[in-house]
């Protein structure tokens, strides 16, 4: 009966991140957060795991536009081979520590429900550190826009007063 709910607190910190996570992984995002704020951990772990795949998947289906893409290695590569071959599409964070798949991984097979919990915050924090990423270079993106839509405007007024 607590209010606000130990959720509520908990995902207020995330709310910036719907800019960069579709709806589904932003709500996912909050599960996760909630879970664990009722102490299920492995539960958790799934919907964390699930985040961190989907990044990874966003990043393939960019990469694989590209020419000289090598899909079968891939395809055929395990969770770290694949974030090492997207290293250029995927936040430098998630790529330097790519073995935060193998600790979601193990969370769901083999640690315990406390080893979860206790492991949560570390691995949540990690995952905001990739999304932190990408509201950067989301904010850098819209201000190099602006620049130049703002830089075209003022070439265009200055050939227009001649």
């Amino acid at each position: 009966g607590q209010y606000p709910s130990l959720a509520d607190l908990n995902t207020y910190d995330v709310r910036q991140y719907a800019a960069v996570l579709n709806k589904e992984d932003f709500k996912e995002l909050n599960k996760a957060i909630g879970l664990a704020a009722h102490g299920v951990g492995v539960g958790s772990f799934v919907y964390l795991r699930r985040i961190f795949e989907n990044l990874v998947d966003a990043a393939y289906q960019n990469a694989k536009k590209e020419d000289g893409w090598e899909d079968d290695a891939y395809r055929n590569g395990r969770m770290a081979d694949r974030i090492q071959l997207l290293a250029g599409y995927l936040p430098d964070f998630l790529v330097e520590n790519r073995s935060m798949y193998k600790i979601l991984s193990q969370g769901l097979h083999e640690l315990t429900e406390e080893e979860c919990l206790a492991a949560f915050p570390i691995l949540k924090m990690g995952i905001e550190l990739v999304l932190d990423e990408q509201l950067v270079a989301k904010a850098k993106q819209q201000k190099l826009e602006q620049a130049k839509k703002a830089i075209h405007g003022l070439v265009s007024k200055a050939s227009a007063d001649k």
